[in-house]
């Protein structure tokens, strides 16, 4: 009986040895499975195989691989979270890798790929630091290329800065820098970087043979394309939109890149040149991109291609694309303001202001996030619009608001809005200007004095939160004087002069003499400060009247100028100016009848121009479909056929007579031998034509009967001629 025979590892392991390093990955893959097939444990077999399977980019064959050896998982950890990577599995890679050693490189290494994929930049950043700081091979300058593009990522799309300090010699790593430098708004930096980046990449490709100019245009098209991006930001939209063109016929470059350039392009063409619009839309829908392109880059492309659907009146793209943009991040403030507007679009008044008041209540009890508070506060305040508007025949209203739905929003707004928010000079005299809505009109909910006693614990409150915030800010300044200003208007003379005593106070503290523009506000100050005093405490009104300075000296000729105003009209003073500004003594000036002409510095040669007698206005008549309260028709300037909503005038063609041939060519019965001539019906007919008669018969139409009645009269005729 014949001895089996024994498998030799080492042998084995040898040929394994000889193909790995002949990189023969086909080979490895067979001797490997021969390996594992006699000896299940050896985990270097199980190595091998899974680097081959990568190299040839079989990551599903890898994956597979190592689910048959769950008992050498621990040896392939970094094999199996790189396979999920590369089949954009990112979450699972991220809890393979929580299981990995911390303080392997190659692992921190692809775990800040993971981080970054996952935009977890300042995670990102840690581990390359570190596999940076303990590294010592050949790959630094490419280390450094991802740990600036860490840093730019994180300011461009995340507002997050970091700092980093390094002087990179690779092109890539220039082009990272200056898009951290676009993330912070440093346009003179980041050019001048992209500059730097792209004579280095003319340099470094122009020294290697092999590289063809098609390629060098592949590496140069993210450079120019950032650099038509500042041309863009800089209001250049022609300049712009030339490179991008260029960059565009390239067909080599990358999808991603391709999609940004197509959404910049759609940008600047904006309601204009629509059909090329369409098509750049279609350059960012291809298949993939969701797994190249961030987040934020996401929901911007989604949200323009939204707008553009928007402008051009497409309300099913419209809402599909809004759709894909409330999947992506449900709390988009620009998301729901765009439904919110294709709804009011539509005439679904009710269905707007339920979607805004859905998300504010959600921001309400949600986490709060200091990203998006300025875009939750357009939101509230594009809510509180709706709010105030009536709904009168299908159409928003656009007069003066119900009183009542004035403090409904004031509330609304107390409620809803930051205390800093609501301090904001801006919304501090909105606020004030519906507690006057609130109070106008017959039968209003709030009375006057108590909207007043509202608006003067609104103003204390306001102030005593600047006082202590930041006292220092411009806003407290100007907040003090258009408080001061309306509480004036309103008859609060006593709060309006304490208000403009502190502001004064204030203002003396840091008076410069020399500056004029705060001598002049200062003089205005007290100006307003006298008007206060003088409604309750005349003593103090005189006595900073004496504070005034006047702006400039009375001369003679200036009190000429205020006589002859005075006898003569206004009117034909500023028609001819002053007498004293006059270049000629001679001015011809007629007489007005009954008046005596007052002394002038142009001599005794000045005659009084009569005036014109003042025409009585017109009532305003309005139209007679004129309806108050209801916003006029915004389209009614164009002509009628440019309006969104004219579709042409259906023309009734039924009862016009027909004229000219009707497709019947003249004459060519009688052209044609093998017709042959109709045969005349003898029978009458028993529902004669009344019209027959009439009407003549016209060339090239179908011969017609003639009646009994016709024929008679045609032969009198006859007879008569004879």
């Amino acid at each position: 009986m014949a001895t089996a025979k024994v498998f030799d590892v080492s042998a084995a392991y040898s040929e394994l040895n000889k193909a790995c390093i002949a990189q023969s990955y086909n080979r490895v893959v067979t001797l490997a499975t021969k390996i594992l097939s006699h000896q299940p444990l050896e985990y270097p077999a199980l190595q091998c195989k899974a680097v081959a399977l990568i190299r040839t980019e079989k990551y599903e064959d890898c994956l597979a691989l190592i689910k048959k050896f769950p008992e050498l998982l621990k040896y392939v950890v970094f094999e199996k979270a790189y396979s999920e990577y590369r089949l954009n599995r990112i979450n699972e890679a991220a809890k393979t890798l929580e299981n990995a050693d911390p303080e392997d490189l190659r692992i921190l290494e692809l775990k800040a790929q993971v981080c970054y994929r996952k935009e977890e930049f300042e995670e990102a950043y840690t581990c390359l630091r570190k596999v940076i700081r303990n590294s010592q091979d050949d790959f630094e300058e490419e280390r450094l290329t991802n740990l600036a593009a860490v840093a730019a990522s994180a300011s461009c799309f995340k507002g997050t800065n970091i700092d980093i300090d390094v002087a990179p010699e690779m092109y890539e790593a220039k082009f990272n820098l200056a898009c951290l430098q676009i993330g912070r708004g440093n346009y003179h930096s980041a050019e001048k970087l992209l500059k730097e980046a792209e004579e280095l990449c003319r340099i470094t490709l122009a020294d290697d043979a092999e590289v063809t100019q098609d390629e060098i245009d592949q590496e140069l098209a993210p450079i120019r394309a950032q650099q038509a991006y500042l041309l863009q930001q800089s209001k250049k939209e022609e300049a712009a939109n030339q490179i991008y063109q260029a960059v565009t016929r390239h067909r080599s470059i990358d999808s991603a890149l391709l999609a940004v350039i197509a959404n910049n392009i759609v940008c600047i063409n904006k309601e204009q040149n629509i059909f090329d619009s369409r098509k750049r839309i279609k350059m960012t829908s291809t298949d993939g991109l969701q797994h190249k392109l961030l987040a934020k880059q996401r929901r911007d492309i989604l949200m323009n291609q939204a707008l553009f659907y928007f402008h051009t009146n497409q309300a099913d793209a419209c809402h599909s694309k809004l759709r894909s943009v409330l999947q992506e991040d449900p709390r988009s403030s620009r998301g729901n303001l765009l439904l919110a507007a294709q709804m009011i679009k539509e005439k679904q008044y009710e269905r707007a202001v339920s979607l805004l008041r859905k998300y504010c209540d959600a921001e309400r009890n949600g986490p709060d996030n200091p990203m998006e508070s300025d875009a939750n506060l357009e939101v509230k305040l594009a809510l509180a619009q709706l709010l105030l508007r009536s709904v009168i025949n299908g159409q928003l209203s656009g007069g003066i608001p119900h009183p009542q739905k004035a403090l409904d929003v004031v509330r609304f707004l107390e409620e809803s809005l930051a205390e800093s928010e609501l301090n904001a000079p801006g919304l501090i005299c909105t606020r004030i200007a519906l507690y006057l809505l609130g109070c106008a009109g017959e039968g209003a909910p709030l009375k006057r004095e108590d909207a007043l006693g509202a608006i003067n614990n609104l103003v204390q409150s306001a102030l005593t939160w600047y006082e202590s915030t930041n006292e220092e800010s411009a806003d407290y300044v100007h907040l003090l004087d258009r408080c001061a200003n309306v509480l004036l208007q309103n008859g609060q003379a006593e709060l309006a002069a304490r208000l403009c005593e502190r502001q004064l106070a204030k203002l003396d503290m840091k008076f410069n003499s020399n500056d004029d523009q705060k001598a002049s506000a200062r003089q205005g100050l007290i100006a307003r400060l006298v008007r206060a005093y003088a409604q309750f405490d005349r003593p103090k009104a005189e006595a900073a009247c004496k504070s005034l300075k006047f702006r400039e000296t009375v001369t003679e000729a200036d009190v000429d100028s205020l006589e002859t105003a005075f006898l003569y009209g206004a009117k034909a003073v500023k028609r001819h100016g002053r007498p004293g500004d006059q270049p000629s003594a001679e001015v011809k000036v007629k007489a007005t009848p009954g008046s005596t002409p007052g002394p002038s510095s142009a001599g005794n040669d000045t005659q009084v121009i009569k005036k014109r007698k003042h025409r009585k206005k017109r009532a305003i008549r309005l139209p007679k479909n004129c309806q108050p309260g209801v916003m006029p028709d915004p389209e009614r300037w164009l002509p009628r056929r440019e309006r969104t909503y004219y579709r042409g005038k259906r023309r009734d063609k039924r009862h016009v007579t027909s004229r000219g041939p009707q497709g019947q060519v003249t004459g060519s019965a009688e052209l044609d031998a093998v017709i042959q001539s109709p045969k005349v019906n003898s029978n009458p007919s028993p529902r004669p034509d009344p019209t027959a008669g009439a009407s003549a018969v016209t060339a090239g139409s179908t011969p017609k009967q003639t009646s009994g009645a016709a024929r008679q009269q045609q032969r009198k005729g006859r007879r008569k001629g004879r």
